[in-house]
């Protein structure tokens, strides 16, 4: 609790871990369809603790690629590296694409970091989204956003742009997230993505800005009558 993700040392029992148990392998022979799956069942469930609520650095997942790649391609740590006949992009694509269905990393990272935001959106009443609520706001929605100043911690900074964590434009989690309206009481009628392909304050950014009820919900603004809809302004 309260370690800095950045940091490359936060990181050294999960090298350390990973590097101990390839040791234990050193002079043990083991097929390339073996040490596959030994990447897969035992390397890469390694860091998931870590991975599961803290932001892989890029320094520090380069560096357990390279000792998965070094197993993969040259038996055991210590020993002499073989050539990587196939690049480790290949090598993680999904055995039917002709990989041979090793964990990427990155994207393991992201799925289960992205665990939080759904959770966010899905636990009511849960503490720990009580105390995230307390300190940065609503937190139960699509769109998360970073306090004014420098208050918000590194996991809550990286929860925020976690959309932004494959590079590219946009934020891919509101392409995967749907959230169901329902009677309209728990979803934000500009603020939330529930129609259309962005919020309504940025799809009509007049109209919000003038708006009387920024932060009402659908519910409160209208209701359906008989296949009719009636405003509530």
């Amino acid at each position: 609790v309260g370690a800095n993700p950045r940091l490359s040392s936060t990181w050294d029992p999960v090298v350390k871990t990973i590097e101990k148990r390839l040791l234990s392998w050193k002079h043990r022979y083991v097929s390339l369809g073996g040490r596959v799956v030994l990447l897969n069942s035992v390397l890469a469930s390694i860091p998931v603790f870590f991975l599961s609520y803290l932001k892989l650095p890029s320094m520090v997942r380069k560096k357990i690629i390279r000792i998965q790649r070094n197993f993969l391609w040259g038996g055991a740590l210590g020993e002499k590296a073989k050539i990587p006949w196939v690049s480790w992009k290949d090598v993680c694509r999904p055995k039917k694409e002709g990989g041979l269905g090793v964990k990427d990393l990155l994207l393991f990272n992201v799925s289960l970091l992205a665990k939080w935001r759904w959770r966010l959106l899905v636990e009511d009443g849960s503490l720990w989204k009580k105390v995230l609520e307390a300190k940065y706001g609503g937190v139960g929605k699509l769109t998360l956003s970073l306090n004014r100043g420098n208050k918000s911690s590194l996991w809550w900074k990286d929860l925020v742009g976690l959309g932004g964590a494959l590079g590219g434009t946009g934020d891919w989690t509101q392409e995967v997230f749907a959230k169901m309206l329902g009677n309209g009481g728990a979803t934000s009628f500009w603020l939330d993505l529930w129609v259309g392909r962005e919020p309504l304050c940025d799809a009509f950014p007049r109209l919000y800005n003038v708006s009387l009820q920024p932060n009402g919900s659908v519910l409160e603004m209208g209701f359906w009558e008989n296949d009719t809809w009636f405003w509530r302004l």
